[in-house]
C-alpha cells in the first residue's frame, strides 16, 4: 500500500511538472497625481490695408509677447486678402492676419501678464481658445516608474501566495506594462477676456499603470 502510494504521488508530481499551469492576471495601479502646467491657447488677430502693416502689427506682436520671458510654443501666423461676394464677384479690400501661440505656464496668475501685454498693443484682438492645468512629461513618467515599482512588489507577493493555493511551485513567465492612463478634470472654456482672467483650479489628476502577468506553474 504504502508502495503504490509513493507510485501515484511520484506520477502526481511528474504529471504536474511534464503539464504545467500557466495563469493570466491583470493588475492596475494608481495614484493621484498634482499637474505642474497651465496651458494657455492663444489667436492673435489683426487687418490691414496693406499685407506689411498686417506682417509688422504681428511682428510687434511676437516681440512683446517674447520680452515676457515665458515659455511658449508657436508664433505659426498667416496673412491673406479679406475678401467678400458681391453681386456675382468677388470682392476684396485689404488684409487680416492670424498668429498662434500656446503658452505653458508655472503659475495660473502669469496669464494675466500676457493678457495686460496684448491689451497695450493697438490694432489688433485676441482669442483665447482654451486653458487646462496638465501634468508635465518628467512628472508622469516619475510617476509611472513609481506605480510599475509598486505594481511589481504586488506581483512578486501574488506569485507567492498562489503558489501556497495550488500547492505548486509559481514562477513569473511574463511581464507587459501598459499605460499610463490620466484621467484630467474638465475645465471650461474661457470666453471672455478681461485684465485679470480666471484662474482653474489645480485639481488632482489621476494616473494609471496597468500590468498584463503571465505565471508558469509546475
Amino acid at each position: 500500500m504504502r508502495l503504490l502510494f509513493l507510485l501515484l504521488s511520484l506520477w502526481a508530481l511528474s504529471f504536474a511538472q511534464d503539464n504545467p499551469l500557466r495563469v493570466f492576471v491583470s493588475l492596475t495601479q494608481s495614484a493621484q497625481i498634482e499637474p505642474d502646467i497651465y496651458t494657455v491657447l492663444l489667436t492673435i488677430s489683426t487687418e490691414a490695408d496693406k499685407e506689411v502693416k498686417a506682417l509688422s502689427l504681428l511682428g510687434r506682436v511676437d516681440r512683446e509677447l517674447s520680452q515676457l520671458g515665458l515659455p511658449y510654443s508657436g508664433g505659426t501666423y498667416w496673412v491673406d486678402r479679406k475678401c467678400f461676394m458681391g453681386k456675382n464677384t468677388q470682392i476684396c479690400e485689404g488684409f487680416r492676419a492670424q498668429a498662434l501661440y500656446q503658452f505653458r505656464l508655472k503659475d495660473v496668475k502669469e496669464q494675466d501678464l500676457i493678457i495686460q501685454k496684448l491689451a497695450q498693443v493697438e490694432g489688433i484682438s485676441f482669442t483665447i481658445h482654451g486653458t487646462q492645468w496638465i501634468v508635465s512629461a518628467n512628472v508622469q513618467e516619475a510617476k509611472k516608474q513609481e506605480l510599475m515599482f509598486s505594481l511589481l512588489d504586488r506581483a512578486t507577493a501574488f506569485t507567492t501566495e498562489i503558489s501556497k493555493k495550488l500547492k505548486r511551485e509559481c514562477q513569473i513567465e511574463s511581464i507587459t506594462f501598459d499605460g499610463p492612463l490620466l484621467h484630467l478634470p474638465k475645465y471650461v472654456d474661457a470666453k471672455s477676456v478681461s485684465v485679470s482672467a480666471p484662474q482653474p483650479t489645480k485639481d488632482l489628476q489621476t494616473i494609471t499603470v496597468f500590468m498584463r502577468l503571465s505565471l508558469v506553474c509546475k
